[in-house]
């Protein structure tokens, strides 16, 4: 009996708890719609954009088939330009019955798609080369045995159809970021980094303020003349330093002791972490307004966390659908992504990625306002 009691007891308190429920039930099914639109819903069936100058029309024909997006150009030079510029998987183009294929190789799983597609034209046409050859020495040996008492033309002919023999095409593979070893998890490196140092400060943020205003803490401090805003710089400024060490010791071990690569500034691997870390310390506090527990903090962690990491570049924005693109560019984590994978991977400096930071310490000012906002409507004074 007593055990029912209880049982009474913790049910009657969730159904009075109308954010619980909503966790409980709703939280799943958005999470399960957002999974549903990225990889059942696109506009194409890869984000593979590849640029061409002079190629055969069967290999063009090989790549549309595969759903790749063709850019043709006029002329092959500057081709690490053109890559950049337009943002393109890869260029080919056909020189002295050779192709010529650079890849960008900063997507692995794009450079895959492009290289098998290529394997598999180069194999269809080499075989095709191949039956010409076939018919072709076997044209040259009936001429041969047909001139057998003409001595003088048997040896003009044998070599005449020799020179109608096609040589196989060979491929010459160039890349332009890392080399043929680049795996997706090189890719994914930089974007873990900043996942786990945006997931962290948000946990430890909320669930510290949370703290605070269960212990009473937070409202005598509103019942003083201290202002609210000053409050919050108090917190950010607090937890802050923390979230810098953290950053720190995360990146340092990342590259270090882990040996991931960076092929750009550490500082400015730092400076896009730290950033990541102030977004992640001002989203933390302001959701910590809307629960009333720890419990209900961690529960906001599929509706917050889920999202940022499906966003952040671990699955190509590329090949979702337009509408989720749009809206892959309201995560933090988005930005994030992009930033260190650019760093990390490409090399690129400030004037490459400054745009990226930018607009991440523009959303910590939209937070940081939003939670001074909020100190004066969720908490009593």
């Amino acid at each position: 009996m007593n055990a029912f009691y209880i049982t009474k007891r913790i049910f009657k308190q969730t159904i009075r708890d109308i954010r619980t429920l909503m966790l409980l039930l709703v939280a799943p099914l958005l999470i399960l719609t957002l999974l549903y639109y990225i990889f059942t819903v696109s506009d194409n069936s890869n984000g593979v954009k590849v640029g061409v100058h002079d190629i055969p029309a069967s290999l063009k024909d090989e790549l549309q088939s595969q759903d790749i997006t063709i850019e043709n150009f006029k002329d092959h030079k500057n081709i690490d330009d053109k890559i950049k510029e337009d943002q393109l998987t890869g260029f080919m183009y056909m020189q002295n019955n050779e192709l010529e294929v650079t890849f960008a190789n900063d997507n692995p799983t794009d450079k895959s798609i492009m290289a098998s597609t290529n394997q598999k034209w180069l194999t269809n046409h080499n075989m095709n080369q191949m039956k010409e050859n076939t018919e072709s020495l076997k044209k040259a040996l009936e001429e041969v045995q047909s001139q057998m008492p003409d001595n003088a033309n048997t040896g003009q002919s044998i070599t005449d159809n020799q020179q109608n023999i096609s040589k196989p095409t060979k491929v010459n593979t160039h890349y332009l970021y890392g080399d043929k070893d680049a795996t997706y998890f090189d890719t994914i490196n930089p974007i873990l980094i900043g996942f786990f140092v945006f997931f962290f400060t948000f946990l430890i943020s909320g669930i510290g303020l949370l703290k605070e205003r269960t212990s009473g803490t937070l409202e005598r401090l509103l019942s003083s003349p201290i202002k609210r805003s000053h409050i919050i710089y108090g917190y950010i400024m607090g937890y802050g330093i923390f979230s810098v060490i953290q950053t720190f010791v995360v990146v340092i071990y990342a590259i270090y002791v882990l040996n991931i690569a960076v092929a750009g500034s550490i500082w400015l691997v730092l400076a896009t972490t730290v950033l990541t870390a102030l977004v992640a310390l001002t989203f933390g506090i302001l959701l910590s307004t809307f629960a009333s527990s720890e419990f209900q903090m961690i529960q906001f962690i599929p509706l917050v966390i889920v999202p940022q990491v499906l966003f952040a570049g671990l699955i190509p924005i590329s090949s979702m659908n337009m509408g989720l693109q749009y809206f892959a560019h309201l995560m933090p984590l988005f930005y994030t992504g992009q930033a260190m994978q650019d760093v990390m991977i490409k090399g690129f400096g400030i004037q490459d990625i400054y745009i990226n930071l930018c607009i991440l310490f523009g959303i910590f000012v939209v937070l940081l306002i939003l939670n001074i906002l909020g100190m004066k409507r969720y908490r009593k004074v």
